[in-house]
């Protein structure tokens, strides 16, 4: 782990949690699990419709919620709109946000660690929502 003479007061007291064993390059793909964990959960149920405008607002809202979490440098947020309507027909004509309808990119920091981390549906898993570490140095 990094060494706490360079961490606040706050980081040291989360650090002390973790193994001295893990390495700030495992901590930091730790933490992009966490946010990809976190945008595949905490955002799933949103009601959304294909409006561009609309769809790019919660794009941003939710790379800003990732980017208020620990290590968190940057973030981009994809929702692809096959399927949806640009305008509700009826009362009841919306979809729900799944994690298989979003494209993210987590960049993270930790120390001299740095991870990107994608969630992407691959369609020959089924559209599956997969996460993955693209770039670990």
């Amino acid at each position: 782990m990094q060494k706490t003479r360079n961490l606040s007061k706050v980081e040291q007291t989360a650090e002390r949690f973790f193994s001295k064993n893990v390495t700030a390059r495992e901590r930091c793909a730790f933490e992009a699990g966490i946010a990809l964990g976190a945008v595949a959960h905490q955002f799933t149920g949103i009601p959304i419709i294909g409006n561009l405008r609309n769809l790019r607002r919660l794009e941003r809202v939710i790379e800003d919620a990732i980017k208020l979490q620990p290590y968190k440098v940057d973030a981009k947020v994809r929702i692809r709109m096959r399927g949806l309507s640009a305008r509700k027909r009826h009362q009841f004509d919306y979809r729900i946000l799944g994690p298989d309808m979003m494209d993210v990119e987590v960049y993270v920091k930790y120390g001299k660690a740095r991870v990107k981390a994608c969630m992407k549906a691959i369609k020959s898993l089924g559209n599956y929502p997969l996460m993955y570490i693209s770039e670990i140095v």
